[in-house]
């Protein structure tokens, strides 16, 4: 995927939070189970991809303070994300950084490195993942959701029907997400859905551009307008429903 493409896309903040109900949900979802989590005391805390800042929020609230660095890849969520956790307990750094590539210096190590639904937009995340983990101290943790095989099906089989390729990117399974943990880290995976229904397929579009999920995979040609209304159509007559398949990955470091 296009780094700068996504950059621009997730740029739009001022409308990112009224589109942003599914990353809100998930967002607390993950901000709750990181509270359950054996984090120590006043950790040290790396956020990849904050976007305006719903994570960092809920984490807020569920309690969690220490020194954070909290970062994305668009400068613009960065500030939006500053300016919205105003007077929060705690040390606060934010920076514009490629979450697959963190600018820190060798000896750096985070007690817990998290993100919510940002790591489906990596080049390669296998190898981010290992990156990251690499970053945790012993004893510490990486948490994240990402996409999973079976998001946005009902968008997918539209376009099946037609013969069409839709531009949605595959996202791996819960097994392959599983298996990239690096070793001398312990893996725990759980996983669920959420299907929000939507007025129209108009609708669905504009959800999708309004959280930079419309930022089409590598290769993928836009469809013709006409080809467009087919699938449109057809996703209006199954129901206009959209499912995310959520999961949530906890690396482990092994002391």
């Amino acid at each position: 995927m296009n780094k700068r493409l996504i950059g621009g896309a997730f740029g739009a903040a001022l409308r990112y939070d009224d589109e942003a109900h599914v990353q809100r949900e998930v967002a607390q979802g993950l901000a709750a189970h990181i509270a359950g989590l054996p984090v120590r005391r006043d950790p040290r805390l790396l956020e990849i991809g904050c976007g305006t800042g719903l994570l960092t929020s809920a984490l807020v609230e569920e309690g969690l303070s220490g020194d954070w660095v909290v970062s994305d890849l668009s400068p613009v969520m960065a500030a939006r994300c500053r300016e919205g956790l105003g007077g929060a307990r705690g040390h606060f750094r934010y920076v514009a950084m490629d979450g697959e590539r963190p600018c820190f210096a060798p000896d750096v190590r985070f007690d817990l490195v998290c993100s919510s639904l940002a790591f489906q937009w990596f080049h390669d995340l296998e190898g981010a993942v290992a990156t990251l983990c690499g970053l945790i101290a012993p004893g510490g943790h990486l948490a994240f959701t990402t996409l999973a095989e079976g998001s946005f099906d009902e968008w997918r089989a539209a376009h099946r029907i037609w013969g069409l390729k839709e531009a949605v990117p595959a996202y791996p399974s819960v097994a392959s997400l599983r298996a990239m943990a690096p070793g001398g880290h312990e893996a725990d995976i759980f996983d669920f859905r959420i299907q929000p229904r939507f007025a129209d397929a108009k609708a669905f579009l504009g959800h999708l551009r309004g959280l930079g999920a419309h930022v089409p995979k590598g290769g993928a040609a836009p469809l013709s307008p006409g080809a467009l209304r087919r699938v449109m159509r057809v996703f209006e007559d199954s129901g206009a429903a959209a499912t995310y398949h959520v999961a949530v990955c906890t690396f482990r470091k092994l002391a």
